[in-house]
């Protein structure tokens, strides 16, 4: 079986797809393009996955690649930017009593608990990302942490009174922090059960101090 028949993020490409790029056939051939890179990320790792392998598997010219992105580090980090989630607003009626399944489906959303191969293009990623610079650079590491964002806003949206902005940012960060070691020290797909944990064990005790 074909590893990215076990993912949902193709669905989320198909979404992303440029609109500036204007023929359907453009659309349809960078699409065939960034989800046969993130086929062989997750299959490979990403510093075995060449340009003439995402050529290849992409059923594209050598030559289309180059002319959409100037080396695999920048297409590879306009298809990760593809499959992360979209920037969400918080929703204010469940900072309440629902706080607590919020925060668990906030964390599982944006690592994908449950879709192993978008853990596995992550997991792939953040290790390069220390030994790429090009990969660093290309990729701009707010579209991999702009999710604590969303966590911060929760977080103030359930607290009533103002905290210091360092506490705040530190309470916000704990989640993805966990989860991306928990990723990278075990090299598995980290379960539901492991994010409840975090919201139940840490984060909400957290916030229950910082609420008083």
């Amino acid at each position: 079986m074909d590893i990215i028949n076990k993912s949902d993020f193709v669905e989320n490409i198909k979404k992303k797809i440029p609109v500036k790029l204007g023929r359907p056939i453009d659309k349809l051939r960078d699409l065939a393009i960034l989800t046969a890179a993130l086929e062989l990320v997750a299959e490979q790792g990403y510093d075995s996955v060449t340009m003439d392998a995402i050529a290849l598997r992409a059923h594209a010219g050598k030559a289309t690649l180059y002319r959409r992105w100037k080396s695999k580090p920048y297409l590879i980090a306009e298809a990760i930017r593809f499959i992360m989630p979209r920037v969400q607003k918080v929703d204010p009626a469940r900072c309440g009593e629902n706080f607590r399944n919020y925060l668990c489906e906030l964390l599982s959303t944006y690592f994908g608990v449950d879709d192993e191969v978008r853990q596995k293009v992550m997991l792939s990623i953040s290790t390069a990302i220390s030994r790429d610079k090009s990969l660093s650079e290309a990729i701009h590491l707010d579209c991999i942490t702009n999710q604590t964002y969303i966590f911060r806003e929760a977080i103030t949206c359930n607290i009533n009174k103002k905290i210091d902005e360092h506490q705040l940012k530190l309470l916000a960060d704990v989640g993805p922090a966990l989860l991306c070691y928990k990723l990278i020290t075990t090299g598995k797909p980290i379960e539901m059960k492991y994010v409840e944990h975090i919201v139940d064990d840490l984060i909400i005790p957290l916030i229950s101090l910082n609420s008083n």
